[in-house]
């Protein structure tokens, strides 16, 4: 008697696939762990080139500020240190010749590290000729100035720079 043994084919490309579904997955996790990598670095880099950096959520800000609203915190930090700078002048005699009416754009560089950085800035001869240290004034002005927080960009400190505006009026 001869015994004829039948395989159910559809069984068996069942059993080929799974082996072989199986081998391909084990085979391609490798291969995507390198690709996460990739893209989540690029991702990284991507979000920050993103950030614009003339752009913060939070200004710098002193402690006298901290009260404030979100719409008047810039203004708060920016008047704060153009009174500061306007006092220190007040308690300097200076008498001048001419009539100044003339405005000086102050630039600070507000490092993330909570320094108040003063830039090089010009100084109209009229302003130079009649009050030679202003300049340093100004300088020592700043450097009084109180502790700063940074400003803040998702939630990460950062550095920015502003130029304010001084009107010198004296007569």
């Amino acid at each position: 008697m001869q015994r004829w043994i039948t395989y159910d084919h559809s069984l068996m490309n069942k059993n080929i696939c799974y082996i072989l579904g199986f081998v391909f997955t084990l085979y391609s996790c490798d291969n995507f762990k390198g690709i996460k990598k990739e893209n989540r670095n690029e991702i990284l880099k991507e979000k920050w080139s993103e950030i614009d950096t003339n752009q913060v959520e939070q200004p710098p800000l002193f402690s006298s500020c901290m009260d404030q609203s979100d719409e008047l915190l810039e203004t708060c930090f920016q008047q704060t240190i153009i009174n500061h700078i306007t006092s220190q002048l007040a308690e300097h005699i200076i008498s001048v010749k001419d009539p100044i009416n003339d405005t000086i754009w102050v630039p600070l560089l507000i490092t993330k590290n909570r320094e108040i950085i003063l830039e090089d800035f010009s100084v109209p001869d009229i302003i130079t000729s009649q009050i030679p240290d202003f300049k340093s004034i100004i300088r020592k002005s700043i450097d009084n100035l109180p502790k700063v927080e940074p400003a803040h960009t998702r939630s990460t400190d950062v550095t920015t720079r502003y130029k304010l505006p001084l009107v010198i009026l004296m007569d």
